[in-house]
């Protein structure tokens, strides 16, 4: 399984995290990233060679903040998701509580201007209110109502506590438990890792949605 993603230099960000359990798990993550520079906005997008990178990749996974890193580094997010559709490889966006909380309807509006280019949006929990607020709907019901409007095939979302997983898809909405806890960013990545692997319908889903981390 090839999964690649576009991260923090210091890879100290939800993507980079999604590809080390990955990479745990058994998958064979990339992570795509401006190499020797130390301000991320400053980074030249020009050296990013996604063609390549995601020749026969499955995945491709961003995340919202990088949009508030600057220019630079939102222009290379948009064009990794042009270049995964050339390349056939479903774009994965993981939506998260920015440093700076004021500033997530900013990364949010992003995400929505590019929604038909996402074939699975993670929303992580503590972010969720905050979405529901800024769309002006329930927080029950935000998941299902992305999903209805933006067409997007997947929309979840796992809450670590309960160890619940809520996802929204073609078919209906599922929600199973995880066998035990573990953190949000350690279940999406056994999620994308057993996804293609599970079989169709809602049965695969489920099963994938249980994946455990070995």
């Amino acid at each position: 399984m090839r999964i690649v993603g576009f991260g923090h230099p210091d890879r100290n960000d939800w993507v980079s995290a999604v590809l080390s359990t990955a990479a745990e798990i058994g998958a064979s993550p990339t992570h795509i990233s401006p190499e020797g520079v130390s301000d991320f906005a400053a980074m030249d997008q020009g050296t990013l060679e996604w063609r390549g990178a995601l020749d026969s990749a499955h995945w491709l996974v961003n995340s919202s903040s990088t949009v508030l890193e600057g220019g630079a580094p939102r222009s290379a997010w948009g064009a990794s998701m042009s270049f995964a559709e050339l390349e056939g490889s479903r774009s994965v966006m993981i939506v998260e509580m920015p440093e700076c909380p004021e500033r997530l309807a900013e990364a949010w509006g992003a995400v929505i201007e590019r929604i038909r280019q996402i074939h699975l949006l993670f929303i992580e929990h503590s972010a969720l209110g905050a979405i529901a607020e800024i769309e002006g709907i329930e927080p029950e019901s935000l998941l299902s109502s992305i999903r209805y409007k933006g067409l997007v095939p997947i929309v979840c979302s796992y809450e670590p506590e309960e160890r619940r997983a809520c996802i929204e898809h073609a078919l209906g909405s599922t929600e199973v438990l995880t066998s035990k806890r573990m953190g949000s960013e350690s279940w999406l990545a056994a999620f994308l890792c057993e996804l293609p692997l599970s079989g169709p319908g809602i049965v695969g889903l489920e099963k994938a949605a249980r994946a455990g981390i070995i």
